[in-house]
C-alpha cells in the first residue's frame, strides 16, 4: 500500500469553514413575508452533503406548494445547488442569487464523506418525529448520491476507509447530546469487517476497514452547477444587505439555503458554528484509501489528499466563527500522520 507523503513540501492548501449547527436540527418550513414566501432550508450541521438531496426534495415541494413557478434560491452551496436542481427539474423558472458561486462556498470545502448525521441536532433538542423526518431526508439523499456512482468523473465513488487503532489522542464523552443515527437507516450498503493483524496493511493489530461513500467535492460540486445552468437555470453574482433586499427581489417565493450566513441574515440566534479545519495535500492517485487515526481522518479524493483533526469529540470546534488557519492544527495533524507511515 502506498503511503500517504505528509511532509509539509507536499501541502498544498489550507481551508477553513464553518458547519450551520442547530440543536433543534435543520431548519426546513415555511415563513411569510406580507405577499412575500420564504421556504428556509438551512443549519445542517457536518450533514449538509449527506442530507442535500433529501432535504432539497422536501424545500422544493413546500416552495412549489403555492402553485407558482418562479423561484429565487439564495446560496449557491451544496444545499441551494440541490434545491435550485430539484425546482427547475419541475419545469419552473429558478435564479440562484449569491456573493459566492459554487466553487468559493463552504461547501466547497467540506470533507465529503457520508456522514447524515454529523452534528445534524441535538437529542436533547429533538423528539421521535425528528427522527422520522430526518430518516427520510437521509435515505433520499442516499438514493440520489448512488445515481452518481459511476458517472464519468467520479462525482461520487466508494472508497476503502481503515480505522486503526492506537495514537496519542485518545476520544472522550462530549459535554453535548449529539445525535448518532447512521444505524437507524434502513438502507442497502457495503457492510464493514475487521482484518486481523495478518491480513491488513497496517501492521499487527485489528483494524476494522469497509467502503465508504466519497463525495469528490470539486468534482461533484461542478456537476450540480452545470447540470442545473444546462436545465435553463439561471445564476447571478449577489451580495445582501440585509433582509429587506432579499425581499425586494421579483420572485414571489425564495428559498433561504444560506447556511451559517442565515443567523446574520435572517436572525436565527440559534445557528452556532462549527469550525472545521482541513489540510490539503497533493493528489495521490496511487494512494486511493481514506484512514481515521489519532483523532484524524484522511481521504484521498481526486483534488487533493484531505487531513483533518477532529479533536477529542465533536465538541471541537463548537461555537468558534473564526475561519483562521490555526498552524499548529495542521502541525498537529500532519505529524500524527507521518508517525503512522514511519
Amino acid at each position: 500500500m502506498a503511503p500517504i507523503l505528509a511532509d509539509r513540501e507536499h501541502l498544498m492548501k489550507v481551508t477553513v469553514c464553518l458547519r450551520p449547527f442547530r440543536a433543534a436540527g435543520p431548519r426546513l418550513e415555511v415563513e411569510r413575508f406580507g405577499a412575500k414566501t420564504v421556504v428556509h432550508n438551512y443549519g445542517h450541521g457536518g450533514s449538509g452533503w449527506s442530507l442535500s438531496w433529501g432535504c432539497a426534495e422536501e424545500a422544493s415541494a413546500l416552495a412549489r406548494s403555492g402553485g407558482g413557478d418562479e423561484f429565487a434560491v439564495i446560496g449557491a452551496g451544496v444545499i441551494g445547488l440541490t434545491t435550485a436542481l430539484r425546482l427547475v427539474e419541475s419545469g419552473t423558472r429558478v435564479t440562484i442569487y449569491a456573493n459566492d458561486f459554487p466553487a468559493e462556498t463552504r461547501s466547497a470545502r467540506a470533507t465529503g464523506v457520508w456522514s447524515p448525521s454529523s452534528r445534524v441536532a441535538l437529542a436533547d433538542n429533538t423528539d421521535a418525529a425528528f427522527v422520522e423526518r430526518w430518516k427520510g431526508w437521509a435515505e433520499r439523499s442516499y438514493a440520489r448520491h448512488q445515481q452518481m456512482v459511476g458517472l464519468a468523473d467520479d462525482p461520487v465513488e466508494y472508497v476503502t476507509q481503515y480505522n486503526l487503532p492506537g495514537g496519542s489522542n485518545p476520544r472522550t464523552r462530549p459535554s453535548r447530546s449529539y445525535l448518532a443515527l447512521d444505524r437507524q437507516l434502513d438502507v442497502i450498503g457495503p457492510r464493514w469487517t475487521t482484518l486481523d493483524g495478518t491480513n491488513n496493511p497496517f501492521g499487527d493489530e485489528d483494524v476494522r476497514s469497509g467502503p465508504v461513500m466519497t463525495f469528490n467535492v470539486a468534482r461533484y460540486t461542478d456537476r450540480l452547477a452545470r447540470q442545473f445552468l444546462l436545465r435553463g437555470g439561471r445564476m447571478v453574482r449577489r451580495e445582501f444587505a440585509d433582509r429587506a433586499e432579499v425581499l425586494a427581489l421579483p420572485e414571489a417565493v425564495i428559498v433561504n439555503c444560506m447556511g451559517y450566513g442565515a443567523r446574520a441574515m435572517w436572525g436565527d440566534d440559534s445557528l452556532v458554528p462549527v469550525r472545521g479545519q482541513i489540510n490539503w495535500l497533493l493528489p495521490q492517485p496511487e494512494a486511493h484509501y481514506a484512514l481515521y487515526y489519532d483523532a484524524m481522518s484522511v481521504i484521498s479524493r481526486p483534488d487533493g489528499v484531505i487531513v483533518q483533526y477532529l479533536g477529542p469529540n465533536d465538541d471541537w470546534g463548537h461555537g468558534i466563527d473564526n475561519e483562521s488557519v490555526d498552524w499548529d492544527e495542521t502541525n498537529l495533524a500532519l505529524s500524527s500522520l507521518r508517525r503512522l507511515f514511519a
